[in-house]
């Protein structure tokens, strides 16, 4: 039976690459070049005459910054892949594919609003951004008060950092007024702006309106109990978590599992849910019991509910060069997180260490290139900095990485960022312990010492950090031998670099 499925499956794939064959031929267009790319990979048939042909004209025409070059480069990077990022451009083909057969539908009913918005966020998914946005004005224009159109500009926009468009264009449909789900999403990203709420006293009407059902009004009851917790009003914010709780959506246990991160006084358990619903929440509980692995796994089911958010791949790389477990799918996440938020510095900076911890120094070295150019506030630049010393370290570079580490803590401490300051100083103590364990127990000392004062004060040790110790125990305990390119570290001062005294991090909030 299996075999038989496999066999039609083969037969339907063929019969796609002779007709996207056809309209490459007929047409010469590079969207059909990329269509027949696309089908070819997902057919395995990248060696037939015609596919490479398209491939060669898509190097040849396709602009530096169109992202369909990018995709055919890394078709041709797959057959030298050897790990989890081979199935990265399979299913960037398969996207691809599905915008060309939407395409083509919608050459026939080109006032299809629907699928208008389900074409613009794949280009999303694939980080076209420009092609997306005339889809979805069409669909605005067509159908304006509708849920799926109004929620799906909503995504594109706030993805984009264009929340003002956001709120515009749920602000100007009627539907805002009487539906939940929309009420819900409009003051999601009021809140994420910092604008102005609207419209708070009709919300609370909804909450209350017996024509919805519990899980009709689970994200806006949720949304509202956070922005009342925000406003200090603990019991309001209570009832209205647990009416959210009754039937929630994926969305709400995300969000409720964010309200326990953030406020000491609340504990999702009271409510009752079930946090496994929700992969986002699932991979913040796993980070927290220290479940490394599994925090990245969810990571990657919740990048596959939300394809172009960049939040799980920040995480999950996070995690991965944090912890030092997981890195394959730490990566895997982390290059998919790419596709559709390829200049995102924090993604950038994260991706480099993962890819510098697995040894992979070419690609660390370009990624870190890219995250240096990436638009970014000053902090990010100190990161990105001290990501650089981690992959000299590991090019055993020890000179260069240690100037690039006290060249982030000394603009750390510049920017007064101490929390900033302690978590560079702790990466680089897990690079000296690796190859110096006498020059790496002085910092442990230190570290130590640190650690000490910030138990006695009351201040929680962040989750990252701790791990990070752990490291730098497990390497001095186990090392033995020195590096003679670290003798000069000997000579600094590092009273100066880490202090003496006083808590010199922040309670996490990851």
């Amino acid at each position: 039976m299996q075999v038989n499925l496999v066999r039609e499956a083969n037969h339907y794939l063929d019969a796609d690459f002779d007709r996207a064959a056809e309209r490459w031929i007929a047409t010469n267009a590079l969207e059909d070049a990329e269509e027949l790319i696309g089908v070819a990979l997902l057919a395995g048939r990248l060696n037939d005459p015609q596919a490479e042909r398209a491939g060669l004209a898509m190097l040849e025409r396709a602009t530096a910054d169109d992202a369909r070059l990018q995709f055919i480069r890394r078709v041709l990077a797959r057959n030298t892949s050897t790990d989890g990022d081979a199935n990265l451009p399979v299913e960037e083909a398969q996207i691809r594919v599905d915008i060309a057969k939407r395409k083509r539908l919608l050459d026939l009913n080109p006032r299809d609003a629907l699928r208008l918005a389900e074409s613009a966020l794949l280009y999303v998914n694939v980080g076209q951004n420009k092609s997306a946005w005339p889809l979805l004005r069409r669909a605005l224009i067509l159908r304006p008060d509708d849920r799926y159109v109004l929620r799906a500009a909503s995504r594109f926009f706030m993805h984009t950092g264009a929340p003002d468009e956001a709120e515009h264009f749920l602000k100007a449909s009627s539907a805002t007024l009487s539906d939940p789900w929309l009420r819900s999403a409009l003051f999601a990203v009021q809140a994420a702006s910092g604008s102005a709420i609207s419209g708070w006293r009709r919300a609370k009407s909804l909450l209350g309106d017996a024509k919805f059902s519990n899980r009709d009004l689970s994200e806006l009851a949720v949304q509202m109990g956070s922005m009342e917790y925000e406003a200090g009003s603990r019991k309001q914010a209570i009832r209205m978590l647990r009416q959210g709780a009754r039937s929630p959506t994926e969305n709400a246990i995300a969000q409720i599992g964010w309200v326990a991160r953030h406020r000491a006084d609340f504990k999702h358990a009271d409510l009752h849910i079930d946090i496994s619903l929700s992969k986002e929440a699932s991979a913040y509980t796993a980070y927290e019991q220290s479940s490394w692995k599994d925090a990245v796994e969810h990571c990657a089911r919740w990048r596959e509910i939300e394809p172009f958010s960049v939040r799980p791949a920040i995480l999950a790389t996070f995690i991965g060069c944090v912890s030092m477990e997981g890195l394959e799918e730490a990566a895997t996440v982390g290059g998919y997180g790419l596709l559709a938020n390829p200049r995102n510095k924090t993604l950038l900076n994260n991706l480099a260490a993962v890819r510098a911890l697995q040894g992979r120094f070419a690609e660390a070295r370009h990624l870190i290139g890219r995250a240096f150019a990436s638009l970014g506030d000053d902090d990010d630049d100190i990161v990105v900095t001290a990501t650089s010393g981690l992959i000299d370290f590991r090019e055993q570079k020890f000179d260069a990485g240690i100037k690039h580490y006290l060249d982030a803590i000394e603009k750390a401490r510049q920017a007064k960022n101490i929390d900033l300051t302690f978590r560079a100083i702790c990466f680089l103590a897990r690079e000296v312990a690796r190859v110096d364990h006498e020059q790496g127990r002085v910092l442990l000392d230190k570290i130590d010492a640190q650690f000490d004062t910030a138990t006695k004060r009351g201040i929680a040790i962040p989750k990252d950090i701790s791990a990070i110790r752990a490291h730098i125990g497990d390497a001095v305990r186990i090392g033995t031998g020195r590096a003679q390119a670290l003798a000069s570290i000997e000579s600094l001062n590092w009273a100066n670099v880490i202090g003496d005294g006083g808590a010199p991090f922040l309670e996490d909030e990851q």
